[in-house]
């Protein structure tokens, strides 16, 4: 298996739990993916033009701690055609307490304060 099979494998498990998860290989773990995160519609069209298709998958995903890598790839989302797309999508099926990582420009910890005050919004619409 090659290396970004194991570095996808290692995300599901945090995700999904390892169960059965240690059999599957690279197409599998394509297939699986494609039915999680697209409800089985295949990759969105804006996902082929991301800044992020030409960069290494690790530097979105450092360490929390890491704000130079951090900071890079944030930089990279900024240039990005699709960024507000990515955002959305990842927004519309991202667990909110299991956010990691830098995705559509903004980290991890951004997400979770995007989608609070989105709720918080919301609910305060609701009232009035």
């Amino acid at each position: 298996m090659n290396a970004t099979a194991e570095t996808v494998l290692r995300r599901v498990r945090g995700v999904l739990g390892s169960a059965g998860l240690e059999r599957l290989d690279p197409g599998a773990t394509r297939l699986v993916l494609g039915k999680v995160l697209f409800d089985g519609h295949g990759i969105p069209d804006w996902h082929h033009h991301a800044t992020c298709q030409e960069q290494d998958p690790e530097l979105f995903f450092a360490d929390p701690s890491d704000a130079q890598r951090i900071q890079t790839a944030k930089r990279i989302c900024a240039g990005c055609p699709v960024r507000s797309a990515c955002l959305a999508d990842v927004m519309a099926w991202e667990q909110p307490s299991s956010r990691y990582g830098v995705v559509g420009g903004l980290s991890a910890q951004e997400r979770r304060q995007l989608h609070r005050a989105t709720r918080e919004s919301a609910k305060s619409g609701e009232a009035a």
